[in-house]
């Protein structure tokens, strides 16, 4: 039997079409596996205003901290109006101070920092917003030495006598707000305790606490965080006496690399990393950032 030639050219019309989608689809991922992975794109020099809405406010906020350290006010405005050259440059910054308060970010120290150093730069130029005043203000800390006392030493009891011996005194607990006093670091302070966890309610933690040899915590210990080399934060334990009086904390940012010190520490200071963690809330496993507790006690002499 002779097949007609017209018999076989369907068939043939669909094996090339099958063909070139195979090719087109081999293309694309061959383009996409160039871009994404052998050369991506990098992105370089990227104006202020081309930023996206987060990256905008941590402009706005990286402004006024380097306002708060120079105090160029021209600079500053220079700065903020390339962020947004058609918009009221103060109060941008006071949306940014207002929208901080909003989303409940005035609950580290660090956090206060920040709100105060964006009301120090729009309301000045008469600027205001729903962030005026609205953040807490930590206790005061007063730097003042209590007198040392001798550290006890076991003694014979005392001869019996007819006049009773009376009781010795009891640490009387204290009633009200505590106001953290500095302890001076006799024998200066060892790293005790360094572990990390993950919690996505406080993530992103550092949590210090600050002991003396008799295992009580310390207020009034300035605490020093640095990052990025020469970046650096200081706060005080015992602002938060409702956790322990030795007790400060500080929020870290994603991938940042942070070593933390206190006065008279012996030793290499230690350095802890702000990366992703896992953990299992309610069956789920959930994403956040480590958080840390160190431990600081005071040595013997």
């Amino acid at each position: 039997m002779i097949m007609n030639p017209d018999d076989r050219q369907p068939a043939e019309r669909g094996l090339s079409w099958w063909a070139l989608l195979l090719g087109v689809a081999f293309g694309i991922a061959v383009a996409l596996v160039y871009t994404w992975e052998i050369d991506p794109v990098i992105e370089r020099n990227t104006a202020p205003w081309q930023l996206s809405a987060a990256d905008r406010e941590d402009y706005v906020i990286a402004v006024a901290l380097s306002y708060t350290a120079n105090q160029d006010l021209a600079l500053a405005f220079d700065r903020l109006r390339a962020l947004r050259p058609d918009q009221d440059v103060w109060s941008l910054v006071a949306d940014v101070a207002c929208n901080r308060i909003k989303t409940g970010q005035v609950v580290t120290n660090s956090d206060i920092r920040v709100i105060r150093a964006l009301e120090g730069l729009y309301r000045p130029q008469g600027a205001s917003g729903c962030a005026d005043g609205q953040y807490p203000t930590p206790a005061p800390v007063t730097l003042s030495a209590p007198v040392p006392s001798a550290t006890p030493s076991p003694t014979l009891p005392p001869p019996l006598t007819k006049t009773p011996t009376p009781p010795v005194p009891t640490d009387i607990p204290q009633t009200g707000e505590i106001i953290p006093t500095r302890t001076p670091p006799s024998g200066g302070y060892v790293l005790s305790r360094l572990e990390s966890f993950c919690n996505p309610a406080a993530e992103g933690m550092i949590e210090v606490r600050v002991y003396d040899r008799l295992g009580q915590g310390v207020p009034g210990v300035q605490v020093s965080v640095t990052w990025s080399g020469n970046e650096r934060d200081s706060f005080f334990t015992g602002l938060k006496p409702e956790r322990e009086a030795g007790y400060a904390d500080f929020r870290m940012t994603e991938g940042r690399t942070y070593t933390v010190m206190v006065p008279g520490l012996t030793g290499d200071p230690r350095s802890v990393e702000a990366v992703p963690c896992e953990v299992t809330v309610d069956g789920e496993r959930v994403t956040a950032l480590t958080s840390y507790r160190i431990n600081f006690t005071q040595r013997s002499n």
